[in-house]
C-alpha cells in the first residue's frame, strides 16, 4: 500500500532527522529520582494525582512544558525523553488519574475524559502558570485528553502539541463493551497475562511492545477497568472541527497501537491543525518526543513552529480549499 504524501520525506530530510536525534544522545539520571525532580501530589476531584517538576539551575528554554504521557505511560518509558531535556528544560510530568500513582477515592472517583481534562486544567492552575507562556504537550492518550478538552473548550494553552494522538481507545471494543463490565476487579487482575496476549498479538515493534507489556503488568486493575469502561465509546473523529486553537500534530513512527495514517487526517480535521512528520525508527519514538519538546521550549508562542522543525511540516489539503 502506497503512503500518502504527508508521510513521505526526502532522503536528505530523513538523514537530517537522524543527525538531530544522534546529537541528543548522552547520559542522564532518571528524572524521578530525588534531587533531580520535585514530586508533587496535586489535589483534584476526589483525590490527588502525581506530578514531577524538573527545574534546571540554568535552563536554555524560554518557557516551561507541561508533559502529559499516554494511558500506558510508565516512568521508565520516558528515560529517552529526559535524556534530551536534562539540564535544559523546565517541565512538569503529569500522571493522569488512571495511573497507579494517583490517590483516589475508589467509590467516588470518575474516570471519564471530562474529568481527566479537568485534572490537567487544575494542575496548570495549581502550578500558577495558567497566565504564563508555556507548552502543553501530550503523547498518545495524553494527546487525546488535551484534544477532547479543546473540543469541549475546557482547556487551553499558548502552544499545543499533540504527538501520535489517539482518536479512540486502542483496546478492543468488543472486550470493553461485552466482557470488561462483567469482570470483578480481582478477576481482571488475574487475567492480565491473557489480556496482554490479546492486545499485543501481532505487535512486532520490540521497544513499544516491551513498554506495552510493562504497562499492563503494572496497571492497577480497578482504575484500568473503570477508566476503560468510561471511554469505550470515545471518538475524536467527527468532533475535531470544533477546536478553535492552533494544534501542532506530530508523528514519526508506526506500530500496532499508533497508526500513522490517522495523524494527518486528524490534523486536517482541526481547522488550525498543522501536521509535522519526522520519520524515524520506532525505538527512537520517545527520543523524538524529547527533541520536539526541547525545540518548542526554546521559542515563544509568538515565534510559533520552531525553525528547526519547520521543513518537516506537510501541506494539508482541506476540502474547503
Amino acid at each position: 500500500m502506497s503512503l500518502p504524501p504527508e508521510l513521505i520525506l526526502t532522503k536528505k530530510q530523513e538523514n537530517e532527522i537522524d543527525a538531530m536525534l544522534k546529537a541528543t544522545i548522552r547520559e542522564a539520571p532518571n528524572f524521578w529520582e530525588n534531587g533531580i525532580s520535585k514530586t508533587l501530589y496535586i489535589p483534584v476531584d476526589d483525590g490527588e494525582i502525581r506530578v514531577f517538576h524538573v527545574k534546571p539551575k540554568k535552563p536554555i528554554s524560554k518557557r516551561p512544558v507541561i508533559f502529559v504521557p499516554g494511558w500506558g505511560g510508565i516512568l521508565e518509558g520516558y528515560t529517552d525523553v529526559f535524556e534530551v531535556l536534562h539540564d535544559k528544560v523546565e517541565f512538569f510530568y503529569v500522571e493522569t488519574r488512571e495511573k497507579s500513582s494517583s490517590k483516589l477515592n475508589r467509590k467516588k472517583a470518575k474516570m471519564d475524559m471530562n474529568q481527566k481534562v479537568k485534572d490537567v486544567s487544575d494542575v496548570i492552575k495549581h502550578l500558577g502558570i495558567d497566565t504564563d507562556d508555556f507548552v502543553l504537550y501530550g503523547t498518545c492518550w495524553g494527546s487525546a485528553i488535551i484534544l477532547h478538552g479543546l473540543v469541549e473548550n475546557t482547556i487551553t494553552a499558548p502552544t499545543i502539541v499533540a504527538h501520535d494522538p489517539m482518536h479512540t481507545l486502542w483496546f478492543p471494543k468488543w472486550f470493553l463493551r461485552f466482557v470488561a463490565p462483567l469482570l470483578p476487579v480481582f478477576v481482571a487482575e488475574m487475567l492480565k497475562p491473557i489480556l496482554r496476549r490479546i492486545q499485543l498479538r501481532g505487535m512486532n515493534e520490540e521497544v513499544q511492545r516491551q513498554r506495552a507489556e510493562a504497562f499492563i503488568d503494572n496497571a492497577e486493575a480497578w482504575k484500568w477497568k473503570k477508566a476503560a469502561e468510561s471511554v469505550k465509546d470515545f471518538e475524536l473523529f467527527g468532533n475535531l472541527s470544533y477546536i478553535k486553537d492552533e494544534v501542532f500534530v506530530f508523528n514519526g513512527t508506526q506500530d500496532k497501537v499508533h497508526n500513522q495514517l490517522t495523524y494527518p487526517k486528524m490534523a486536517r480535521e482541526i481547522p488550525q491543525g498543522r501536521f509535522i512528520y519526522m520519520k524515524t525508527n520506532e525505538s527512537l519514538r520517545e527520543r523524538l518526543q524529547g527533541l520536539i519538546v526541547l525545540e518548542f521550549s526554546k521559542v515563544t508562542k509568538e515565534e510559533g513552529l520552531p525553525e528547526s522543525l519547520a521543513e518537516f511540516e506537510k501541506d494539508l489539503k482541506r476540502k474547503s480549499e
